[in-house]
């Protein structure tokens, strides 16, 4: 009997002061982000990501710059994840899609064409909110990439890690 009371009193306890969660079923999500690769370019870049969910499906497309001349766009479709409370929550993802490189990005400032190829990518992020349609967090992505055969002999697999800060703006139901 005491152990259904303690469990009675734990759960009421749980349902009254637990911070009300932020689950939307359907969102579109607006990123601008800055940050630093373990590969290719040593520059810091910046960049913009635009996202849909669906429940945990998610897609997304982003471009980041490392300079004039050298960039990434992806095209990534995947599952997504958070777990926290309304203000701070735990964001984790992993999709497949493809990967464009631009001026050697991610191979290194060797002039390296212009390719594409595929890519399969995982990462975490931790968030805290700003207002109710604003999320200011960090962030890392690692990512294993593909690119056709080239004649340059320039490498054309890889990794890569991405950290970084984002302002993501998010609207959802």
């Amino acid at each position: 009997m005491k152990r259904f009371i303690l469990g009675l009193v734990a759960a009421t306890a749980i349902a009254l002061f637990a911070g009300r969660a932020e689950a939307k079923v359907i969102a579109l999500y607006a990123s601008g982000q800055g940050g630093v690769q373990t590969m290719g370019q040593s520059t810091p870049g910046l960049g913009v990501e635009l996202g849909a969910r669906v429940l945990i499906l998610d897609a997304y497309v982003d471009y980041t710059a490392f300079s004039s001349t050298e960039s990434i766009s992806r095209g990534i479709f995947g599952v997504r994840g958070g777990i926290g409370s309304r203000d701070f929550r735990l964001v984790l993802r992993a999709g497949v899609g493809g990967i464009h490189e631009d001026g050697g990005a991610l191979t290194g400032p060797l002039g390296a064409p212009a390719r594409t190829g595929g890519v399969a990518r995982a990462g975490a992020s931790f968030e805290g909110r700003l207002n109710k349609l604003t999320y200011l967090g960090f962030g890392v992505d690692g990512e294993t990439y593909r690119f056709a055969d080239n004649s340059f002999g320039i490498a054309t697999e890889g990794s890569d890690i991405f950290a970084a800060m984002r302002l993501t703006f998010e609207l959802g139901i």
